[in-house]
């Protein structure tokens, strides 16, 4: 009697493979081959393992706290880099007509070790909370984003709150209005990135 080879039983196990084969090695594992049904088995058993393996991974979210978390903790600064600021809504010129500006919405661009840092603060009227926004680019690939940046909000030395970027660099937070205010981006691969923001009042 023919015996099939392992990479037949490991596509069978998996079901992959042509059809026709699949019924094949069906009819042989039927007709008894105690050397066959070893190995069908044994590619059986791996399947198994493999397919368990997949409960053994942490949920996401708590992955992300866990990140999180260590990102409270401030780098070196021989590992640091300190942001430019490139641009400044509220420093544009009102347009023709208008007297005044009651403007909720600030947007801050910064750029740092080939990165692009787009920021956007939004207060609602009456409210001392602030509404924030951003987006983390690389200026050497437009259409590739820094994976797993994890961005914190700082008031002085203490985190006030913290966010983990999605795929597209994008994220955002809210937090009470105050003084002595710096963001920290840190990225694979990269100096932790330092953003100056003082006061948005």
């Amino acid at each position: 009697m023919p015996h099939f080879s392992e990479e037949a039983w490991a596509d069978f196990v998996r079901g992959v493979g042509v059809v026709d084969r699949t019924h094949e090695l069906q009819a042989h594992l039927t007709a008894g081959c105690p050397e066959c049904k070893a190995d069908f088995d044994l590619w059986r058993g791996m399947e198994r393992f493999a397919t368990g393996e997949s409960e053994y991974t942490p949920p996401e979210n708590l992955v992300r706290l866990v990140k999180l978390g260590f990102a409270g903790t401030e780098a070196n600064e021989s590992e640091s880099a300190i942001a430019s600021l490139v641009y400044d809504s509220l420093l544009q010129p009102l347009a023709a007509g208008v007297r005044t500006g009651s403007v909720s919405t600030r947007q801050l661009v910064f750029e740092v070790e080939g990165l692009t840092v787009d920021l956007r603060f939004e207060r609602q009227p009456q409210s001392s909370r602030i509404y924030a926004s951003g987006q983390v680019l690389d200026k050497q690939a437009p259409l590739c984003w820094p994976g797993n940046a994890t961005v914190v909000l700082w008031m002085g030395k203490e985190k006030v709150t913290a966010a983990e970027a999605n795929k597209y660099g994008e994220f955002q937070f809210e937090f009470e209005a105050t003084r002595d205010l710096r963001v920290s981006i840190a990225t694979i691969d990269r100096k932790t990135l330092w953003i100056p923001l003082g006061s948005l009042d």
